[in-house]
């Protein structure tokens, strides 16, 4: 099959790809407080961070506030086995790819194949998303996404693997990395960080505890295609097929309360706080044309990080990987030598 008939055959669906059964905690317990959300402020600069050690608060000027709190609620349960939904092809080093919230690994399509040609590549759904399982006894914080993939990686074997992240995916990773670096190669970041006020009200929306059941009831393939809009340079990469694969998925009442949580409880402090204590060499990827992460927050990310290096990518959006395949896949090269080649 043709590269081309590959990636447009490459659907996200509950007849595609594999399951594999993880087990949750018995015991989770999440603590009744009220957690401030902060997003990293656009003229955020390297002197910031770099008063920020590893154990204190940021520094004064580095973040904004969001303005909005959740009460969250204190959960305890039996141990709840769950399902992972995810693809994979290829051989040799792992490379796991996760999406940011809201998304599905079919955001993946443009370079899973290209990928695996060079690598063992593994497209995950995380939980609440996709065709993976909408767990009741999970908390949807960073923390709890970052430690259902180390149970992903026990379930499957892996020991260790590279790591590509998106947007707010990228949090999910750096928590991974900071807390358990022996499980990770090398890290690629597009686009890290949470919500921005440039993000569309559709999306804000959602992680309004006041608004947010609304804009789930009112959340449609229209606003499937407005939020595309605002993340893609080239609009006529926006076709109704890529609209219809971005809505199926976050359909579903369960789909969307679970994407809710995961805005929610977004708190990307601490992950931040201790981007100092990453030692895995990471490539921070942008796009020059990102409405809503602006280039500001990579140099962030860039001086914060001992062992990166930052590069930005032209004529693309904040969903560069989709607009860009091509640069992303020799950016991937060039960082991870495949080996044996």
């Amino acid at each position: 099959m043709s590269l081309a008939l590959q990636v447009k055959k490459f659907i996200n669906s509950e007849h595609t790809g594999a399951f594999i059964e993880i087990e949750l905690p018995k015991d989770i317990d999440i603590p009744r407080e009220r957690v401030k959300k902060t997003v990293v402020k656009e003229d955020a600069r390297r002197e910031d961070i770099e008063s920020v050690p590893g154990d204190a608060e940021p520094a004064e000027g580095a973040f904004q506030s969001e303005g909005q709190t959740e009460e969250a609620p204190a959960i305890k349960g039996d141990a709840e086995t769950v399902r992972f939904h995810y693809m994979e092809a290829g051989s040799g080093e792992p490379l796991i790819l996760v999406h940011t919230i809201g998304q599905s690994l079919y955001t993946w399509r443009n370079v899973f194949f290209r990928l695996s040609e060079h690598y063992r590549v593994i497209a995950v759904d995380l939980l609440g998303h996709g065709y993976s399982d909408r767990p009741r006894n999970f908390d949807y914080t960073i923390s709890a996404h970052s430690a259902s993939l180390i149970n992903f990686m026990d379930a499957m074997g892996i020991e260790s693997a590279h790591f590509i992240g998106f947007s707010m995916g990228s949090m999910y990773v750096l928590d991974l990395v900071e807390k358990h670096p022996e499980r990770a190669g090398k890290v690629i970041l597009i686009s890290p960080g949470g919500l921005t006020p440039q993000m569309p009200l559709a999306v804000r929306m959602l992680d309004s505890s006041l608004f947010g059941g609304l804009a789930s009831v009112l959340y449609s393939l229209r606003t499937v295609e407005n939020i595309l809009e605002e993340c893609f340079f080239d609009l006529t990469s926006i076709t109704p097929e890529v609209v219809q694969e971005y809505y199926v998925p976050a359909s579903d009442g369960e789909a969307r309360r679970s994407i809710r949580r995961s805005l929610n409880r977004f708190y990307q402090d601490d992950v931040i706080s201790r981007l100092r204590e990453v030692m895995n060499g990471v490539l921070i990827l942008w796009a020059a044309d990102d409405k809503w992460h602006h280039i500001e927050i990579g140099d962030f990310f860039h001086a914060a990080l001992p062992s990166s290096q930052l590069a930005v990518i032209r004529n693309a959006g904040h969903l560069v990987h989709e607009e860009k395949p091509e640069k992303l896949i020799t950016s991937v090269m060039e960082f991870i030598p495949a080996v044996g080649e």
